[in-house]
This record gives structure tokens, sequence and C-alpha cells, in this order.
């Protein structure tokens, strides 16, 4: 007889990046069929994804890579942020 491995019911879903709380994602669901999920980021519980606080934005690889002073790149995220509250 074989023993079944037994997951806690709440490891099976995601965390919110920004809360902390559990979501209704499941950690098997592929990121193109989620709701919520942020590229780069992670995922978001509802409220945090339709709420008025979220401040994420998205860096591309090439601005980190092309940009190895972290002075400068603070720079770049900085005018990024600011940016995409216009």
């Amino acid at each position: 007889m074989s023993k079944q491995l037994e997951i806690p019911f709440e490891d099976i879903y995601e965390d919110c990046i920004m809360c902390g709380k559990k979501t209704t994602t499941l950690k098997t669901a592929h990121v193109d069929f989620r709701y919520g999920y942020v590229d780069g980021a992670g995922q978001l519980c509802r409220e945090c994804y339709l709420g008025e606080n979220r401040n994420l934005i998205t860096v591309e690889g090439r601005t980190i890579l092309d940009t190895p002073n972290d002075s400068e790149l603070g720079a770049k995220v900085r005018e990024l942020y600011w940016e995409s509250k216009k």
C-alpha cells in the first residue's frame, strides 16, 4: 500500500506579493491563465490587483544589464516610476 503525500490545504495557493495573504490562485496554475499575475513581480490577490495602492512597475531586463552602476540604475528606475504616474 502506498502512502499519499499530504499537502496542507493552505500550501496549494499562492501568497500575494503585496499583502502576504493567500490568493485563490493555485501554485500549479500556469502564469498565462492567472488573474492578478504581474510579470517580473509575482501573484497579487484580487484586492491588491484592483486596488489603488498598487505601485508596481516593470523594468526591462536590458535596462538592468546595461546599467552596471547601481546609482544610475536607481535613477532610471525612479524615472520609470514617475513616468508611470503620468
